[in-house]
């Protein structure tokens, strides 16, 4: 009988796993849309002054939410002393509308590495200055001279997957009915 009975356990138990694996899991959610999580992390060596990296790009997808980090140079790594020197973080919409979110209110304070400070910013679209269309998240080197490798960007954002932005773009052209581009 102990037999019997340890055999309906595991089957039982096996039932349940079979089941929690056969049905989808629920997505991450931000206000009730359908949405997704993702993260990116890269080193910014030899990114030319001027220059722009394409960063994240979820179109036509939006972003609802993101927190970025940077490391960058600065005359003063304490708390609120100062803007990065060289780098600019742009979000937005790409060829339609981006603002720059790293200011003297982003320094942490926080440095291992002499002039060197690390920076965060949480943006929520349509909030704060925040364009209401995110779908870019763009590095620039606003500085003199190619990045080096101890510049970062890691950034992580809650895409709305469940809907497509309006009017949004592909490469610069207008992607609707009637273009042939």
């Amino acid at each position: 009988m102990k037999v019997r009975k340890s055999y309906l356990v595991v089957m039982a138990g096996l039932v349940i796993v079979a089941l929690a694996v056969a049905l989808p899991a629920r997505k991450a959610s931000a206000n009730g849309d359908e949405s997704q999580f993702i993260a990116a992390s890269s080193l910014l060596a030899g990114l030319a002054p001027g220059a722009a990296f394409p960063f994240i790009d979820t179109t036509p997808h939006g972003i609802a939410q993101a927190h970025i980090a940077i490391t960058d140079s600065t005359s003063d790594c304490h708390a609120a002393a100062a803007a990065p020197d060289n780098i600019k973080i742009l979000v937005g919409q790409a060829g339609v509308a981006l603002v720059s979110v790293m200011d003297k209110t982003t320094n942490t304070g926080i440095t291992t590495t002499q002039g060197q400070c690390v920076f965060h910013v949480t943006i929520n679209a349509g909030h704060a200055g925040v364009p209401s269309t995110v779908t870019d998240i763009v590095v620039l080197n606003g500085g003199s001279s190619a990045l080096t490798g101890i510049n970062t960007v890691t950034a992580s954002a809650t895409v709305r997957v469940g809907e497509v932005t309006a009017n949004w773009h592909q490469h610069g052209h207008d992607v609707g009915v009637g273009n042939s581009n």
